[in-house]
């Protein structure tokens, strides 16, 4: 990094935190970030990566996740170096689990964080007066109850696997700190003056503070339980993630995108590779954890209906005229070659997926093989279900027979592709789509739209076809809201495609409610999951980006993980 911009940056945080003489020379991290400004530092209210990049360094969570297999752990590092449970059990009857926390932790007061820290956080979320985004663990949870300092309670509503990973969804808040603030109102949570200065705080660093439109910086916790290394870290405002990429490569910052997108982007990848290689600086790659993806309408698009009925019984959708046919989905999944796509659509940093999920989750099984490109084998397919060459003329659609399961006799292949305009890797890969089927005789009609009219269409499943993306995917890639009925309503259900088989909405039920969730076993569940979706091709599986940290030379002791940044905060070391 540039000498003379490092001492001034120096003297800038020095004058913000008030270093004390006798702190450890750590150095300071400096990334860039074009979110903007955070919208608040409270972890309970937190639903962005500009606020949760800086409240995963600032507050406690209930457990640390492994930053390898990105799974629960007892005990143990992470990047944030604050889970508190050192052990946890869960009941026979899957209802209770009892943690036993860490008695060293303590906020940067002095109080120590505690299990009733964590039952007055989850108290405040329970009350529904906060405008928490967090509250899908209270589906699964009943309440939790804080026998002693050290020992936490937590009484489910319904046997739930799942409930551990939501239990950890939020950080936990002082409430020797907050209590007094609201005066028993769960509601004054949200106007209160900390979620934009937060004082009290307990992770591996101290919030310093907020300069609107210019940047964020933290400050070395000195009470904290580890010998904390890098004196600050601070997110300095850029307009968009070129221009921080050329900070980093000017040497003004260390650290590439460490917030608004964790990523080197796909044009420069390359660039940095080589680089790298040459020795300028670090990087590491890893495959992300969000998949893009065409999802199938299955069922009349004429007539959307919810898959349930009110009493909870299967109702009758009709079948989509081509893609209720799975002959149909399973030849156009082998109708296109998945390289043009990712070279044409994500400048060949990406991977294809093989079904639900990425190789960045445990749930993912990479022992199933993908579709392959074998335009023959589409159209031998499409044969098999009806639809043929009726004219000998590549140019022109192929048309039904009388074997097609839904569609009318002389019903041309046509259908409509919806994608987001500006999305410049969904135009890319709609582009391939609509080239590579129109070789075989499939007519694409494909149409980019504004994003809020798109999920009106997805939403209200009134499409043919719809290419979109999804992230931030659970570790065990369940997603019984997207795959099964329960999720099927129209205007607002996540299973816009109407999927049902009865096999995997029993799998899910068996991942959720297994006696003692063990990993190992929940994982084999899921991966017989994978295999059905990934043979029925309810979405047409495409591919996963690759992502990639940029740190400079001068940030030693790295540890960098898939969706971890920095594994080990506390032992970083910023030169001078």
């Amino acid at each position: 990094m540039n000498k003379t911009v490092k001492v001034l940056l120096m003297v800038a945080i020095l004058g913000l935190f008030v270093v004390s003489a006798s702190a450890q020379t750590g150095g300071i991290l400096i990334g860039t970030n074009f979110g903007g400004d955070p919208t608040t530092i409270n972890p309970l209210l937190t639903n962005n990566t500009v606020d949760l990049s800086l409240t995963e360094f600032l507050f406690p969570n209930i457990y640390n996740i492994d930053p390898v297999t990105r799974a629960p752990m007892k005990g143990g590092r992470n990047d944030q170096d604050n889970g508190l449970a050192l052990d946890w059990s869960l009941s026979d009857d899957g209802l209770v689990y009892t943690f036993t926390l860490r008695d060293d932790v303590t906020w940067n007061d002095g109080a120590p964080v505690t299990a009733h820290d964590y039952k007055f956080t989850f108290d405040a979320l329970a009350s529904g007066e906060t405008s928490s985004p967090r509250g899908s663990v209270l589906q699964s949870v009943e309440s939790v109850e804080a026998v002693d300092d050290t020992t936490l309670v937590v009484n489910l509503k319904l046997a739930s696997c799942r409930a551990l990973d939501e239990l950890n969804d939020f950080g936990i808040l002082p409430k020797h700190h907050i209590e007094p603030l609201i005066a028993g109102d769960f509601a004054e949570i949200d106007n209160l003056e900390y979620n934009k200065n937060p004082s009290v705080t307990s992770g591996v660093f101290n919030f310093g503070a907020l300069v609107a439109d210019e940047q964020t910086s933290m400050i070395r916790n000195e009470n904290h339980w580890l010998e904390v290394s890098p004196e600050g870290y601070i997110l300095r405002n850029v307009p968009d993630q070129l221009v921080g990429i050329e900070q980093f490569l000017a040497g003004e910052v260390n650290s590439v995108g460490t917030a608004g997108s964790a990523s080197v982007p796909a044009v420069r990848m390359q660039e940095f590779r080589n680089r790298a290689e040459a020795g300028e600086f670090q990087v590491y790659e890893y495959v992300d954890d969000g998949l893009t993806f065409v999802g199938f309408n299955l069922a009349d698009r004429s007539n959307p209906l919810n898959g349930l009925d009110e009493d909870g019984n299967p109702v009758d959708q009709g079948n989509h005229h081509f893609f209720g046919d799975i002959r149909v989905r399973q030849a156009l999944a082998q109708a296109v070659n998945y390289a043009d796509i990712i070279e044409g659509a994500a400048e060949g940093e990406g991977i294809q997926v093989n079904s639900f999920g990425t190789p960045a989750l445990w749930g993912y099984d990479d022992s199933i093989e993908p579709w392959e490109y074998n335009p023959e084998a589409a159209l031998a397919l499409l044969a098999e279900a009806g639809f043929v060459d009726h004219d000998d003329d590549p140019g022109t659609p192929l048309v039904a027979t009388e074997d097609a399961l839904y569609a009318e006799a002389g019903t041309e292949f046509a259908f409509e592709l919806l994608t987001n305009s500006g999305n410049l890797v969904r135009e890319a890969a709609g582009t391939v789509i609509q080239d590579q089927l129109g070789q075989i005789g499939i007519a694409v009609d494909f149409q980019t739209i504004e994003f809020g009219p798109l999920v009106t269409f997805l939403l209200g499943q009134d499409f043919d076809a719809i290419m979109i993306g999804f992230t931030n995917l659970a570790q065990d890639t369940d997603a019984r809201n997207v795959f099964t009925p329960v999720g099927d309503t129209v205007g607002g259900g996540f299973n816009f495609v109407s999927y049902r088989n009865d096999r995997v909405t029993e799998l899910y039920n068996q991942a959720l409610s297994l006696p003692g969730c063990d990993l190992s076993e929940r994982q084999a569940l899921y991966h017989e999951i994978s295999q059905i979706l990934h043979d029925e091709v309810p979405w047409w599986w495409l591919f996963a980006p690759f992502s990639m940290y940029a740190e400079s030379n001068d940030v030693q002791n790295w540890m960098p993980y898939a969706e971890t940044r920095y594994a080990n905060m506390a032992n970083l070391a910023i030169s001078p």
